[in-house]
């Protein structure tokens, strides 16, 4: 038996964009919420790993939909640890309707971040325990390499903000799937729905840094591809790298 967990959300007027369209990263906070309030329920909360100076740490996400939710829907997000080694969670998601319509699904990967030494660390034991209580696979999902933006068309730069800023320190998720959504063209953003979203986070921000988001544009038959990169600006460091897919909007 698999360790499921559901929760309903009613997309409200100031989640949306200007196209009426549930702004990406509030959708990300939307499963980062769900993600955490399951972990407290499977007892590995994100509270009792930093009394133990350790934090869950996103490494990759993988997000497809085949509907954005407008403004009034009711979606409901259910999640589940799927596959994990000693030191990979892969947690997965699947997005629908208030009558049940599958709209979505997610993959994403996690670690367990030593916060002294900020480095990976192996799944603390009551963790590991506890996974295998359910149905889990021990095979976490190998994610295919990014490539970064070349040449380079599009670069937007964004400091680092109090209210970026997680309960470990450094620049939470969603910021940085908001600063890699910034960089999309507009002709691209207004006449388009993001249908696919590939994140890798390579590296953390803290607050008063800077971050370049660079992009370029991929033309293809049937759906537009960007590429993005994250860079610090004081060393030059690459923090994340993306890439999203975009079509044609439904009328």
């Amino acid at each position: 038996m698999k360790a499921l967990y559901n929760e309903a959300f009613r997309v409200r007027s100031y989640e949306v964009d200007p196209l009426g369209r549930l702004q990406v990263p509030i959708l990300c906070k939307l499963l980062q919420e769900v993600a955490v309030t399951h972990a407290g329920m499977l007892g590995v909360a994100v509270e009792t790993l930093l009394e133990r100076g350790t934090a869950w740490v996103l490494s990759r996400m993988r997000l497809s939909l085949d509907r954005w939710p407008q403004g009034g829907d009711e979606i409901t997000i259910e999640t589940w640890p799927e596959a994990m080694s000693r030191l990979v969670v892969e947690r997965r998601f699947a997005l629908s309707t208030a009558n049940g319509d599958h709209i979505g699904e997610v993959s994403t990967l996690w670690v367990v971040l030593d916060l002294d030494r900020r480095r990976p660390i192996r799944l603390p034991s009551e963790a590991w325990d506890r996974f295998h209580e359910f149905d889990i696979g021990t095979r976490p999902v190998k994610p295919a390499r990014l490539e970064v933006p070349d040449p380079v068309e599009r670069t937007l730069a964004f400091s680092v903000r109090r209210s970026d800023v997680d309960l470990s320190g450094h620049a939470n998720n969603t910021s940085f799937v908001e600063w890699v959504i910034e960089a999309v063209p507009d002709e691209v953003w207004s006449r388009c729905d993001l249908r696919d979203l590939d994140l890798q986070f390579i590296a953390e921000c803290l607050q008063g840094q800077t971050v370049e988001s660079l992009s370029q544009l991929v033309e293809g038959a049937d759906a537009t591809e960007v590429r993005h990169q994250l860079v610090r600006t004081e060393d030059g460091v690459e923090v994340a790298r993306a890439r999203t897919m975009w079509q044609a909007r439904r009328l």
